[in-house]
């Protein structure tokens, strides 16, 4: 199997000037561990080298998420069969206890029991499903793929951590300033799939329900060119752009422009 057949996929470790740490990489949604196959390779960067402890807790996430994986996997492989089970449960128990019990029950006790003992047993089934051979395997083979991943030193990421400590110990408020004067990194043509998996993370990452609203802010204030006509306290209130990740959305945003710049001009 040729190389470049593989599809590679890159894990981001980021140093921050406080010494905290942030993981940027593709499996924010657990589904994602179940695209992997034989062809998919998944690596680590860092450009500062990351602490063990910190490792050993991102590599746990990551086990985290393939047990979700695996669990929603096998509900939805299972869901009819259970759906037409739970039915067929809640319809036979129904007609037992409208018709099979002597003492008559009221209607929504029947309907109550009936729908809880329905319930239990679709958890004990679930439970059962999630210990079949079969899921057993798939989490094996996921958590394998975790256990290979391997974190190796990358100077691409040592550029984009400079770049992130730099925007970093600039002023909240100056940022705008700092950012419009044209922040620069070393980008080769050996780093442009790099920058271009991180900026899919950057911009993932970003554009959630929890920034939305911020991020249309910076990019209203951006095409005015800077803090104009902008009041400072909506800045600074827990509602605004104190609450957004400044220094890592400018190093996204240099990034981008940086990379952006480096594809045109391979179109010259």
């Amino acid at each position: 199997m040729s190389l470049d057949r593989e599809t590679r996929l890159t894990i981001f470790h980021l140093y921050r000037r406080d010494g905290s740490a942030i993981f940027l990489h593709p499996f924010q949604k657990p589904e994602s561990f179940l695209s992997f196959d034989e062809r998919t390779r998944v690596t680590g960067k860092y450009g500062r080298e990351p602490e063990v402890e910190n490792i050993i807790a991102f590599r746990d996430e990551l086990y985290r998420a393939v047990d979700t994986a695996v669990r929603r996997s096998v509900a939805d492989s299972r869901f009819l069969t259970n759906l037409l089970l739970s039915a067929g449960t809640f319809l036979l128990l129904y007609f037992v206890f409208t018709f099979g019990v002597r003492d008559p029950i009221p209607m929504l006790d029947e309907i109550l029991l009936s729908l809880g003992i329905t319930a239990v047993l679709h958890i004990r089934r679930t439970r059962k499903d999630q210990k079949r051979p079969q899921a057993r395997e798939l989490q094996k083979k996921l958590r394998e793929k975790v256990d290979n991943i391997e974190f190796n030193q990358a100077p691409f990421v040592k550029e984009v951590e400079e770049l992130l400590h730099r925007y970093e110990a600039v002023d909240p408020r100056r940022l705008f300033d700092f950012f419009f004067q044209g922040e620069e990194m070393a980008l080769d043509q050996d780093d442009l799939n790099d920058a271009r998996q991180l900026l899919a993370y950057l911009d993932r990452y970003f554009s959630g329900k929890k920034y939305r609203r911020q991020r249309r802010s910076i990019d209203q204030l951006s095409k005015s060119g800077g803090l104009a006509g902008k009041k400072l306290k909506d800045l600074e209130s827990p509602q605004g752009l104190a609450s957004m990740d400044l220094s890592l959305y400018f190093t996204y945003k240099s990034l981008e422009k940086l990379y952006h710049q480096r594809m045109e001009n391979q179109k010259v």
